[in-house]
């Protein structure tokens, strides 16, 4: 290497860098914010008038995180290229549209069984839909140009606006829709910080096949993955478990995710790091950090399937009651499966940051693929087949995402 040339970046002193307390902070807070906005509408409204807005939730969240994401990502990995100061706006903004026109059409086939009969939900949920699509492009673009404070701030905000909002909302008994119009309220505050409104943000850049493929790859690999962590209750009612075995399920494997979605929050600090030593061809610095993420992968299953065996039947139920219960097996396998799903959110990074998301979407399909074998050829009850399907199809993609991390390094 040039000794003229920067040194290399080093991942834990750019974490000491300005901004990044306010992200770890900001996603707490967004996450305890979200919590309680769940349990005061909820209590306040009751089970059917709160069912609306569930399903908003529901759609807003798996848009998000299977759509919205990505783009949010490659932004920020295009913007922390040096060459870089502009993302490809035309194509997301076409993402944007179509995820908008299928949330709404789903939204209109499903109002009288999902939506309480309203009209009123539907362009409620359009709306909703089309706010989180520009909120994940803000933080995309904060990030990006490194205003990790600002990104911190934002992602707290979004979430303390939406529970004030609602509860002044349902104090003056507006109900439900008011409560609906709260949740698209908060994603409008990342435009506080104008993102888009900088000398340099303006622009496009053109939309490329290589821009279309990796998000298309981007998308489809998030869209494995949830499928992984999300549809497991869904797997064990379709294999004929009662519905207490469900709710067990699904209450068990909901409390242990809470590392994997505090994590969406602080993944945006990792890539710009990673991708400058991609950029900078720091090949045996990348391969270093595929081999620590890899022992902590390992060591963090162990621990979480020793930890949930241990204390999770009990701390479930101390928390839901103990008709909410699970079993020590069920326990350690939600434990152990969500350890490596989180080690491997921020392992996936340097796949993108290497621009390899079609080695992202390979390791997230073969992990799905080694899921459905576990179902289909083991036995045992449905939640014990499902939840060793959890762990088994987590442990098989980022084990393929680390050797594409390796792979991908010894190729540029």
């Amino acid at each position: 290497m040039d000794a003229t040339a920067p040194p290399p970046a080093r991942i834990p002193q750019a974490l000491r860098a300005s901004g990044t307390a306010y992200m770890i902070v900001g996603t707490l807070i967004a996450a305890v914010a979200a919590y309680l906005f769940q349990l005061v509408a909820g209590r306040d409204l009751g089970p059917t008038a709160f069912a609306p807005i569930t399903v908003l939730w529901t759609i807003q969240f798996l848009v998000f995180t299977t759509v919205f994401v990505p783009m949010e990502q490659l932004t920020i990995r295009r913007l922390s290229e040096a060459h870089h100061t502009a993302g490809p706006w035309r194509l997301f903004a076409w993402v944007i549209a179509g995820s908008v026109l299928l949330a709404t059409g789903f939204g209109l086939a499903s109002r009288h069984r999902l939506l309480d009969g309203q009209w009123v939900y539907v362009p409620i949920l359009a709306i909703l839909i089309a706010a989180y699509g520009g909120f994940a492009l803000g933080r995309g673009v904060l990030a990006g140009r490194r205003r990790f404070r600002e990104y911190g701030l934002s992602t707290l905000a979004e979430s303390v606006v939406r529970l004030v909002l609602a509860i002044v909302i349902l104090a003056f008994g507006v109900g439900a829709v008011g409560v609906a119009w709260s949740m698209v309220a908060g994603a409008f505050v990342v435009f506080l910080w104008r993102p888009f409104h900088t000398e340099t943000s303006s622009g496009d850049v053109p939309v490329s096949p290589g821009s279309a493929r990796a998000l298309a790859t981007y998308v489809g690999a998030n869209a494995a993955s949830q499928t992984i962590v999300a549809a497991g209750p869904l797997v064990v009612g379709a294999l004929g478990a009662r519905p207490a075995e469900v709710s067990v399920f699904f209450e068990t494997f909901l409390l242990f995710r809470a590392p994997l979605t505090l994590a969406y929050g602080l993944i945006a600090r990792v890539l710009p790091p990673f991708t400058r030593m991609v950029e900078r061809g720091e090949r045996s610095t990348v391969r270093q950090w595929a081999g620590r993420l890899a022992a902590l992968g390992a060591l963090a299953a162990g621990a979480g399937l020793l930890f949930g065996r241990a204390i999770g039947p009990g701390a479930v139920a101390m928390l839901l009651g103990a008709e909410y219960r699970p079993t020590a097996t069920i326990a350690g396998y939600a434990a152990a499966g969500v350890a490596i799903a989180t080690i491997a959110l921020f392992a996936q990074q340097i796949l993108i940051a290497q621009r390899a998301t079609g080695a992202l979407a390979v390791s997230w399909f073969t992990g799905l693929a080694a899921s459905a074998a576990v179902v289909a050829l083991t036995g045992g009850t449905a939640s014990v087949r499902v939840g060793a399907a959890f762990l088994v199809g987590e442990a098989a993609a980022f084990v393929l995402i680390v050797v594409s991390i390796v792979w991908a390094s010894r190729e540029t």
